[in-house]
Order: C-alpha cells, then structure tokens, then sequence
C-alpha cells in the first residue's frame, strides 16, 4: 500500500540520539531487524567517518503504538542499527571499542572534539506512526538494496568483507589484499603465494570455479570440516561459520597451519600436476584427513606408493574389460570410485571417501608400516649401504602386474635423474615418447637382460615404469632394488635373492 505523503529528512544531533538509546526511548533491535553484525573494522571505519566529519547514510526510524497509561512514547530503528549501535558502544568503550587501538577512543578526545563529534548531525527519516506491517516493507525494501548484506553476499564471499570469507579469498586471490584496518586475517605474502601456487600449478579450479568464486568457497569448505571436526553434506555449515565469523575470526591462525601442513605433505608426494589426487573430491579428503599428522610420522613412500596403486584400481574399474581384474576391487574401493567421480557433496560419500584415505595413512604410518623383513633382505640392503650403491626400491603390485604398469614413484624418478638417465618432467605425454635404457635382471642364474620403458600416460601424465618379463622374475609386493652400475641399470629382488656375492 502507498504512503500517504514522502518521508521528510530531518537533521538530528548524534548526542541527542544517544541519549534516546540509552533512555531507552529509540529501540535498536526490534524483531524484524536482522541478526548480522558488521566487522569490527567496519565500525572502526564508521566511526573515523564521523571522526573526520564526512556524511553517511541516512538512519530511518518509527513510532511505537504510545503507552497512554505511562504517557510514554517510544521508536524504534528501522534501519541504521549496526550504525547507531557503533556509536553507543564507542563513546560507552564497550565491545570492540574496549581494547582497540586502530582509533583514538572516546575519553582520549580532547573537549572540541568531543564537542565537535557529540554534535554530528545525523541525517534521520522518520517514517512515524505507519504501522507495524508498512515498517516491516520499507525495511525489507531499504535492505534490497547495497546498504545491506543479504544471503547471496555472505556465500560468495564477494560483499560484506566477513572475516571467515576474507580467508577464503585470501587463499585462492594472489590480487586480494585487503588493509589492516579491512581485516584482522593477516597471512604473509609468501604463505599465500606458496597455497595459490599449489592450486593453480596442479590444476585444481578451472577458469568458470574462478569466475564464480568456487575456489574460495572450497577453502571454506576444508575450513568449516576441520573447525566443525567432522564431515558434513554439501555446504551447510559454510553459511553457519560465514556468521560466526563474520565480525571475528581469530583461530584462523590454527586453521591455516592444518591446511599448510595437508599441502606440504601432499607435496612430499609428488604426483604429477593432472593426477588423480587432484581432482576437486580427492584433494578435499587429503587435506581434511592429513591436517593433523605429523609428516615425520609418515612413510612417504609407502603411502605414494598406496594412493597410486589405488589410483590405478580406479582405472581398472572404470576402462578394465576382464572380469578378473574387476573381482579384485574391494567394495569400499568401487564405492569410494563412485563417490569421487561423482564429487558428491552428501554426508555419507564424504565420509566414506575419509575412511578409505584415514586407513591409507594409517597403514603408512612409520610406527605401522614395520614390514617384517627377511633375514635376506636385510643383508641386501647392509651390503648396497656398505659399498656405497646408490639405489631405489620398487615394490610391484598384484595390479600392476597384470596390466603391464608401475609407477615411477618419487624416490625412482629422483633416482633416475640423480644418476642422468632420465627426466620425466620434461618428457612429452603418450607412450610414443618412451625411453628405453638398457637393463639386466640379477637373478640367482645369472644376469638377464630386458626392456625396460619410461613414459609418462596420456590424459594425466602419470609417471610409469614397466619391466618386460617383470612376472617372472618378482610377485607382487616384493622389494626390488633398482641400482646403476658401470652405466647399466641393474634390478635386485632384494625380498628373495641373497646378492652378497653378486654385486
């Protein structure tokens, strides 16, 4: 329904405000006004406004139905709470105007000043006595507009400067660098530098997660998971986190060194840049799942070792055409392939996804992962120690050798670069770009030769090494010794041979 006639614009003086506030005649939060509270550094900026005798928008009040009894009449404010509440709070010292040291406070003032700020019209609209349901419309109108901060602000993470939404940003935006007095999440240029380089080196956000602002909302994510402790589905604790901490967000500090320690460790592992522990799903589970291990606790071998055979099961199940190869897959491997594809967002494919992960790392634990050795393969690895025989273990898997395929893992491919016989970072996709350097098996017989290939795969550039006859000279999980001598490479079944007089 129309107004009867415009809402006329009146100057009022601040201290005069004030004292209706805290008379309690001007109420501040009536029940249609919203919960949201604005950053300390908003308010801090606000009350510079005043400060520096600079305008700010008009504050809108009305008429409370007058109490005849008490011959009392009372207001309240339609819009401008957030404003007049900073006001109150600074001249009281109360709330984040306590113990701040970004303005001069209050008492610190000299008299002129004071004078001066007390005396700071503001500019008022007084809707008067329009009735409950006409205030509730003008105030559901005025904060459609930029002056308020509504729900799509909050999950973008664009509008409104939340703390919680400032380290999202922080985190994936090289070019967001809000000041000292925007935010209290001060994260150095270098920390950030190394996190974005990490997303964008491995491929993690397309151009359209960008664009739309899906790469800080998956920081948001990790952040959320990790403070709540637990999995949840979809995003609904984003928006409950996005509230909390919106004004305040002081154990970012803690959060920061989990999800920092979750890449440094992922590092360790040194997948290639299209791996399959890139995708969006996959990362999420590492991180979430490794924040809390000490990397000094981890086999890091074993568990590249461990999340590439997994990666290749994925293959299997997904391009494998043998149903034997199919039946090898445990449920909670096909189930967590399914899941991951998928990217779901529901509470129970998080949760699975965490359990197949969690019992990766565990079983690679260093306290855990003891393998008991046979009395053979400890004298191998004495003698190659003892004559000073550089080498790196590659431990074949069941799947691995019936398709053909092994992963170069980090500590082969060092390696083979350490000793100058190949670089696979700078080895072109496909296996037409193989190399093939000449190798010999050391068997109790004898030495034999064979062929063995270094390529990196299509699509992912996985980092592969085969061996051909490797069936016949090793079963899965045995440790073999991959060593370079007199400019040949050499494998040693370090699990079953005794190389004493061999090598």
């Amino acid at each position: 329904m129309k107004l009867k006639a415009p809402i006329p614009s009146n100057s009022v003086k601040l201290i005069d405000l004030y004292n209706k506030i805290t008379s309690g005649s001007l109420i501040l939060g009536p029940d249609f006004q919203r919960k949201l509270v604005w950053k300390k550094q908003h308010k801090y900026a606000f009350i510079e406004t005043i400060l520096l005798n600079f305008p700010f928008p008009e504050v809108y009040i009305a008429s409370e139905e007058v109490d005849i009894d008490n011959l009392k009449a009372r207001e309240v404010v339609v819009d401008g709470k957030q404003r007049l509440s900073s006001i109150v709070d600074y001249i009281q010292k109360d709330g984040d105007f306590s113990n701040q040291k970004s303005i001069p406070h209050f008492d610190d003032l000299e008299k002129a000043e004071k004078r001066e700020f007390l005396n700071y019209l503001i500019t008022v609209k007084d809707l008067k006595d329009i009735g409950e349901e006409r205030i509730i419309q003008v105030f559901k109108r005025i904060n459609s507009t930029n002056y308020s901060l509504n729900s799509n602000e909050i999950l973008n993470a664009e509008y409104g400067g939340g703390e919680f939404a400032i380290f999202g940003k922080l985190l994936t935006d090289i070019d967001y660098n809000p000041s000292e007095k925007e935010t209290s999440v001060l994260i150095s240029a270098d920390l950030r530098q190394s996190i974005i380089n990490f997303f964008e080196e491995n491929k993690v956000f397309s151009n359209n997660d960008v664009k739309r602002m899906f790469d800080s909302q998956y920081i948001m994510l990790i952040a959320s998971t990790l403070l709540e402790g637990t999995y949840f589905g979809r995003s609904n604790r984003i928006n409950y986190y996005l509230e909390k901490y919106n004004d305040d967000f002081s154990s970012y500090s803690d959060i920061l060194g989990r999800i920092t320690n979750s890449i440094s460790i992922i590092k360790e592992l040194k997948f290639s840049s299209g791996s399959y522990w890139f995708n969006k799903a996959n990362l999420f589970t590492l991180i979430v799942e490794l924040n809390n291990i000490e990397k000094s606790d981890l086999d890091l071998d074993l568990l590249e070792f461990m999340l590439l055979d997994l990666e290749n099961k994925y293959d299997i199940y997904y391009n494998g055409d043998e149903e034997e190869e199919l039946e090898k897959l445990t449920a909670d491997e096909t189930k967590y392939f399914e899941v991951a594809r998928q990217g779901s967002h529901e509470n129970a494919a998080r949760e699975h996804r965490g359990n197949v992960i969690r019992g990766l790392i565990n079983e690679s634990r260093i306290n855990e992962a003891v393998i008991a050795e046979s009395d053979v393969y400890t004298k191998n690895i004495e003698i190659l120690k003892a004559k000073g025989i550089d080498y790196s273990i590659i431990i074949p898997t069941d799947t691995g050798l019936k398709k053909s395929i092994m992963d170069a893992v980090s500590g082969v491919r060092e390696f083979l670069l350490r000793n100058g016989i190949h670089d696979y970072e700078n080895q072109e996709l496909g296996p037409t770009h193989k190399v093939k350097p000449e190798c010999i098996f050391i068997t109790n017989d004898g030495e034999f030769s064979t062929e063995v290939s270094l390529y990196r795969s299509n699509g992912r550039g996985d980092y592969r090494i085969w061996f051909s006859g490797l069936g016949d000279f090793a079963d899965s999980k045995d440790e073999l010794a991959l060593i370079y001598i007199d400019g040949t490479l050499k494998l040693l079944n370090i699990s079953k041979i005794d190389y004493t007089a061999k090598v």
